[in-house]
């Protein structure tokens, strides 16, 4: 799946602010040259952003760079979903310099930014941005919303994709995020992933090395841990039966990664959850 050009109409409009509240967030990868601010207020599941996959959940608060692509796919289990998203346009902050000097930044040419607990306090803003219908009324409450943000706990999210690739010409890493995305839960071989992007193994491992700056094995690691810390966050599963549910082949190779990748073993990373 190709990620998706997003055009966005705010009619003369420097924000677009926007109410989600549905059964699901229906997976859509696309991207848009505006900056874009997500809160979640109900729903759980995987965040995508550039090639970064994390889990989400309600109290997410994620600021994504112009021109990122990015989706978010709900749990099975989720009946529910909200959202608030705001879309605005640097370019339309530029000519006012201390607007432009607080937007820069939060710009890092990575993916984005994850904030934490900032949920509580930052909430109301985003939902006084959904029952003011001036446009200038509005642009006060970003810059405060930006302002709150700006001191407080974030997480960069990175971006390993080269910048060289063209969004709209590059379908090859769409099609094996997709691929994953239905696979992750089997087994995954280097040359059948290969195949749907029509390389050679050997070809396909050095480019994916080279678009990425990891190997796919590493990649798919990842991927497989993130959703193996959202079934521990929100399942009753034993380590053992996530362990094969998110595709590993032995509980010691799952522990080995797990540890690797979070550098604390999944038994701790549970307690450690159940503590919050």
């Amino acid at each position: 799946m190709r990620a998706k050009r997003e055009y966005l109409q705010q009619n003369d409009a420097s924000i677009g602010v926007y109410h989600i509240q549905q059964d699901s967030f229906v997976p859509y990868w696309h991207y848009h040259p505006e900056i874009e601010l997500t809160l979640i207020k109900k729903g759980q599941g995987l965040r995508f952003i550039g090639d970064a996959v994390t889990t989400f959940e309600e109290g997410d608060v994620v600021l994504i760079e112009p021109d990122v692509p990015h989706q978010w796919v709900s749990s099975k289990e989720v009946i529910e979903v909200e959202a608030i998203v705001v879309h605005f346009n640097q370019e339309h902050f530029k000519s006012i310099p201390e607007l432009n000097q607080l937007l820069t930044s939060f710009i890092s040419k990575g993916s984005g930014i994850s904030f934490l607990n900032i949920y509580q306090s930052i909430s109301p803003l985003f939902s006084q941005l959904l029952v003011k219908k001036e446009s200038y009324l509005r642009l006060t409450d970003l810059v405060l919303i930006l302002h709150h943000l700006k001191s407080a706990e974030s997480e960069a999210i990175p971006y390993m994709l080269s910048r060289d690739i063209n969004l709209q010409g590059n379908d090859r890493l769409d099609k094996i995020h997709q691929y994953i995305f239905q696979k992750y839960s089997s087994t995954i071989r280097i040359d059948e992933i290969a195949s749907i992007v029509n390389m050679t193994k050997t070809s396909f491992c050095r480019w994916f090395k080279h678009v990425k700056g990891i190997s796919f094995i590493h990649y798919l690691h990842q991927f497989r841990i993130e959703q193996a810390c959202h079934l521990i966050k929100h399942s009753d599963l034993s380590i053992s039966e996530i362990c094969y549910e998110v595709g590993f082949e032995s509980l010691s190779q799952f522990n080995r990664t797990f540890k690797q990748i979070k550098e604390c073993s999944p038994s701790t990373f549970r307690k450690y959850i159940h503590k919050e």
